[in-house]
């Protein structure tokens, strides 16, 4: 490697001029590589879900679920399946092999989506439905999904001002804004009047669904009293004794609310390729320009800025490389006591360092936590080159050789021990490069990041050092009489250890294997908690629970956490909406009966501890529901944190839910594990109606409503809007709400009347029963299974 040496030494000019573009060259790279929080993560996952109204979840199962998963389970590079089926809803998540072509997949996934034979009412829905647009609907899932950015905007407004503010005046400029993806807006939406319909007083009067909607449809009202007190049509019956009316929050929509006031939240997405930091920063500056325009009435904040903490991450990094490199130099001056010589030695660390960055730049690799800690563990790695070169060089023009010769005869000296050195080092990485999986997309930028920086170093000792060392000693020096002070120090160790072998043998090896013993005191974990100090509050009311009951159980949530002073803000979203975020909370299972708070704590709270306290504070509250605190990170995906994640998978129900609660008692009792929960197929009373197109057409009822028959029946499930009201100036939706899930006894449900204007009871035309139905079904690789989940402390 010495002809390195050669070149660099035949035209010094030269070298230092190269040196200088190079320089500038990895300058201009370093200010310009994005910064991330972690590595670019390619997430091989995808995910189909698909509503089929009306139906329980076994029948879903059956004719939904299991077809979609036929569409997937032949795909090239698929690793698992799973799959949820609940009542009127199929969720089919899919995980396929790292290093899988993600849009080839999606598109042939697509394509057999569109050839399955699904049933009419899952293939008819998007017209019945608007909000649908494909059923059953791909879902790409992608790590960029987590906003970078979220902002609050509350006032002394209307929920539904409050949301064309941020229609009209926020979100327009935030999509404006580069490298922005999707802006998302949850809560504000206006009310409307919600008719509410007693099972039990319908078949009093014997008053049919698709009656009360079509007098209602008929009718203008400028008042709640005016549509509470709408005249039935039999023996002077007014809605009012069949019905509660009252303006609430339209279903499918959700309630935002920060600090314990009612608000709109603004998530902003940025692009895949994107920077974070950039796109968190231009939003936060337009948010600021934004806010001018606004006025005193409202009030527009940040909650959460991705960029923050990366920014001052990446900033508490780069000052612990800059204090390592100085503490390197330092050193590198207390053996050599040379001061020019020391400086010599300190341009390979950020000249190597800024190389690397430059390697980096141009193989694609961002700046971020991990890529920022290989170079602060290589700051010491990078300066060891330089210096042993620097040594020789320094030693021979010191005992009189002329800089040229002490330069090249040195360099060949060294040349061989030094590349190999760094080779060896090198070598040790090579293993992470067959590393599968989020391990291995995570860690290979660490090992290129050390591996360019050390090559970096080489060529740096090679080529920039030995042109530089003619300043860094006179060539008229002397070699100094006597050994240097850490061989006086060294020299005496070394031969006590030399003649004391098996005593320095028996202390190395009780070192080596007494460190091992403090494994547990340290902990492991796959990546240490990052983000701002955050906890999440989730809420999960009985099923069928309206937003307004949940609402009420995150309230007195709020009332705890406004008077915890470790809290520093809160967000509360109750119920899901139509939003990017919201789709995926809808995929999970959310619901009007769900709710989830985003709590942030102050900096130096105790995390673990505040969680704890919480799920303790939070007992008695909503003893109804289940009420769960995690800690998670602000910026962290889910899909790294540390976790328990146990399946058990099996034909028969029985065996599977006997194991599952078995093994959950026993981790029950075992310490370090928080949040245990266990999902199990569980089963409960519900009513199945099966319309008899037999019976219907021998019912009397005339052809004409048959079709109304129909929709009467997904009236009942869905509900659904069937007139307006003008009140007080302000234009509102009549939405009359389901009643299948009031019916709670068969017959109830066969006395119910069908139909109008002649009706027939529903018992008439369809076999109605009271059975146990599971809630939901779980299948993992297309088999029945159960599932314990939770958070390792």
């Amino acid at each position: 490697m010495s002809w390195l040496t050669k070149i660099a030494l035949k035209r010094r000019w030269l070298t230092f001029l190269i040196v200088a573009l190079v320089t500038g060259t990895s300058l201009w790279a370093t200010v310009t590589l994005k910064m991330e929080l972690i590595p670019d993560i390619e997430l091989p996952v995808t995910s189909v879900i698909a509503i089929y109204p009306q139906e329980k979840s076994d029948e879903v199962m059956s004719k939904v679920t299991v077809p979609i998963e036929g569409a997937i389970s032949g795909i090239e590079g698929l690793d698992h399946l799973i799959s949820t089926s609940a009542e009127g809803s199929s969720f089919v998540f899919a995980l396929f092999e790292y290093g899988t072509d993600m849009d080839r997949v999606n598109s042939i996934i697509s394509q057999n989506l569109s050839e399955l034979d699904l049933p009419a009412e899952v293939r008819d829905l998007p017209a019945k439905m608007p909000q649908v647009k494909d059923n059953p609907q791909l879902y790409a899932i992608d790590i960029n999904m987590m906003p970078v950015v979220t902002l609050s905007l509350s006032g002394d407004l209307p929920p539904d001002e409050l949301l064309e503010v941020a229609l009209t005046k926020i979100m327009p400029r935030l999509e404006t804004i580069e490298g922005v993806y999707n802006v998302g807006v949850t809560g504000g939406s206006q009310e409307q009047v919600l008719v509410s319909l007693s099972p039990e007083k319908m078949n009093q009067f014997g008053i049919s669904m698709s009656q009360v909607a079509g007098i209602l449809a008929s009718q203008e009202y400028s008042s709640l009293n005016q549509i509470e007190n709408t005249a039935m049509g039999t023996d002077a019956l007014l809605l009012k004794d069949i019905a509660g009316v009252d303006l609430g929050p339209p279903p499918g929509t959700a309630i935002s609310r920060t600090n314990g006031k009612p608000s709109v939240s603004i998530t902003v997405v940025k692009d895949a390729e994107a920077n974070t930091v950039s796109v968190a920063n231009a939003v936060v500056d337009e948010v600021e320009e934004i806010k001018a325009t606004l006025g005193d009435k409202v009030e527009l904040f940040t909650i959460l800025d991705q960029s923050e903490f990366i920014e001052g991450s990446i900033s508490d990094l780069m000052r612990n490389t800059i204090i390592g490199g100085i503490l390197a130099v330092i050193v590198v001056f207390l053996f050599l006591m040379a001061f020019r010589a020391s400086l010599v030695t300190a341009v390979s660390i950020p000249l190597s360092i800024i190389i690397g960055f430059l390697a980096m730049r141009l193989w694609g690799i961002t700046i971020n936590l991990l890529t920022l800690s290989a170079m602060a563990i290589v700051v010491g790695r990078v300066i060891d080159n330089s210096i042993v070169v620097l040594e020789v060089i320094y030693r021979r023009m010191q005992q009189g050789e002329h800089f040229r010769d002490a330069a090249l005869n040195g360099v060949k000296e060294v040349a061989t021990p030094i590349t190999s050195a760094t080779l060896a080092t090198i070598v040790i990485f090579i293993p992470l490069a067959f590393v599968g999986g989020i391990v291995g997309q995570l860690f290979i930028p660490f090992a290129l990041t050390i591996t360019f920086a050390l090559i970096a170093s080489l060529l740096v000792a090679l080529m920039v050092v030995p042109p530089l060392s003619n300043f860094s000693v006179s060539g008229k020096a002397k070699t100094k009489k006597g050994d240097p002070w850490y061989q006086r120090v060294y020299t005496p160790a070394l031969k006590w250890s030399l003649t004391h072998r098996a005593v320095t043998l028996v202390i190395a090896v009780v070192l080596f294997f007494g460190s091992f013993a403090l494994v547990p005191l340290i902990g492991t974990s796959f990546i240490p908690s990052m983000g701002e100090k955050m906890l999440t509050v989730e809420i999960e009311m009985p099923s069928g629970a309206d937003l307004m009951i949940t609402e009420e159980a995150a309230m007195r949530i709020e009332e705890v956490l406004s008077e915890n002073p470790e809290v520093l803000t809160y967000q509360t979203t109750v119920g899901i909406s139509s939003s990017l975020i919201g789709g995926f909370s809808a995929m999970g299972g959310g619901g009007t009966n769900t709710a989830s708070i985003m709590v942030i704590l102050v900096q130096d709270a105790d995390l673990e501890q505040e969680a704890t306290e919480l799920r303790g504070a939070f007992g008695g509250i909503a003893a109804e529901g289940v009420i769960t605190v995690t800690t998670g990170q602000a910026m962290g995906p889910q899909t790294v944190s540390s976790g328990l994640d146990i399946s058990i998978r099996g034909e028969s129900y029985e065996d599977i839910a006997h194991l599952s609660e078995q093994l959950f008692r026993e981790l029950e009792g075992m310490g370090g594990i928080a949040d245990l929960e266990i999902d199990i197929a569980s089963v409960e009373a519900k009513l199945d109606i099966k319309p008899d197109p037999g019976k219907l057409m021998a019912s009397g009822l005339p052809p004409e409503q048959f079709e109304q028959i129909s929709n009467e029946f997904f009236l009942m499930s869905m509900g659904g809007t069937v007139a307006q009201a003008t009140i007080e100036g302000r234009t509102y939706k009549v939405f009359l709400e389901g009643i299948a899930q009031d019916l709670n006894s068969a017959d109830m449900a066969r006395q119910l009347r069908v139909g109008w204007p002649k009706s027939v009871a529903l018992g008439d035309i369809a076999a109605v029963e009271l059975g146990e139905q599971p809630t939901s079904i779980q299948r993992i690789d297309e088999k029945r299974a159960a599932s314990i989940t939770g958070s390792i402390t």
